[in-house]
C-alpha cells in the first residue's frame, strides 16, 4: 500500500483499513514499551510465539513481520515519539539495512511500512509523528476537559460544603439571637416586676417608719408624762 493512499483521510478510520491491509492486530504492548527507551536499544520481544532467526517470515503482512523481527530481536529502535496514546517508531533491520516505520495506538501497531531507503524512512517517520500529533489533539483536549470538569466538580463540592456550613452557622446564630432576645425580654420583665415590688416595699417601709415614729412619739410622750408625774409630789390636804 502506498503512503499517498492513506493521506487526506481521517486517521482513526484509516487505522481500520490499514489493519485489514497489513495484517492482524494482535497485542504488541510489550514491544511498544521496549522501543521507548531514552537511547536506541535493541527491542525486547512481545508476547508472541518464538521463532528462530532463520525461520521464514510469517505470511500475514508487514505488521506481523515486524512483530516477528521484534520477537527474534532482529531490529533496533532508532526513534520513537509519543503524542498522547499514539506513537510512531523508526526501526532498523541490520540484515538487509532496511527500515520499518510504525504507527501505533495504545500499544498496538496499526500501520507499518517497510522501506529500504533511509531518507524515505526518515521522511515517513516524520509524517507519522505529525499524524500522531493530529490524532492526539482530540485526546489531549479530552484529557484537559476532564481535568477541568473534575476541578470544577471539586470546587462545586467545596462550595456546597461551605454553603452548608454557612447555613448551619446562620441557623445557630439566629437561634442564639432568638434565645438572647427572649432572655432579654424575660430580664426586662423581671426588672420591671422587681421595680414594682421595690416601689411597693419602699412605700410600705415609709408607712411603717411613719407608724414607728408616731408610736415612738406617743411612747416618748407617755414616758415624759410618767416621769413628770413621779417627780411632782401630791399636795397634802389641811385639816381644820
Amino acid at each position: 500500500m502506498k503512503i499517498s493512499d492513506c493521506r487526506g483521510r481521517l486517521w482513526l478510520g484509516l487505522g481500520v483499513v490499514c489493519l485489514a491491509a497489513w495484517g492482524t492486530s494482535a497485542t504488541a504492548a510489550d514491544a511498544v514499551r521496549d522501543v521507548t527507551g531514552a537511547t536506541p536499544v535493541q527491542l525486547a520481544a512481545p508476547a508472541v510465539p518464538a521463532q528462530s532467526a532463520t525461520a521464514p517470515v510469517a505470511a500475514s503482512g508487514t505488521i506481523q513481520e515486524l512483530r516477528d523481527r521484534i520477537q527474534n530481536k532482529e531490529v533496533t529502535e532508532l526513534r520513537t515519539t509519543y503524542n498522547g496514546r499514539y506513537g510512531a517508531s523508526l526501526l532498523f533491520y541490520p540484515q538487509t539495512m532496511g527500515y520499518y516505520v510504525a504507527l501505533f495506538h495504545e500499544g498496538q501497531f496499526w500501520r507499518v511500512v517497510k522501506l529500504s531507503n533511509e531518507k524515505k524512512a526518515e521522511a515517513l517517520y516524520g509524517d507519522f509523528v505529525r499524524q500522531t500529533q493530529v490524532l492526539a489533539d482530540a485526546e489531549i483536549s479530552r484529557i484537559k476537559l476532564e481535568a477541568q470538569k473534575a476541578m470544577i466538580e471539586r470546587q462545586l463540592a467545596d462550595s456546597e460544603a461551605r454553603l452548608s456550613a454557612v447555613q448551619n452557622d446562620l441557623a445557630i446564630q439566629r437561634q442564639q439571637e432568638q434565645a438572647l432576645a427572649q432572655n432579654q425580654q424575660a430580664v426586662r420583665e423581671q426588672a420591671a416586676a422587681l421595680e414594682t415590688e421595690r416601689s411597693a416595699a419602699r412605700i410600705r417601709l415609709t408607712d411603717l417608719q411613719g407608724q414607728i415614729r408616731s408610736l415612738e412619739a406617743q411612747q416618748n410622750s407617755a414616758d415624759s408624762e410618767l416621769v413628770r408625774s413621779v417627780k411632782t409630789p401630791a399636795k397634802k390636804t389641811r385639816r381644820h
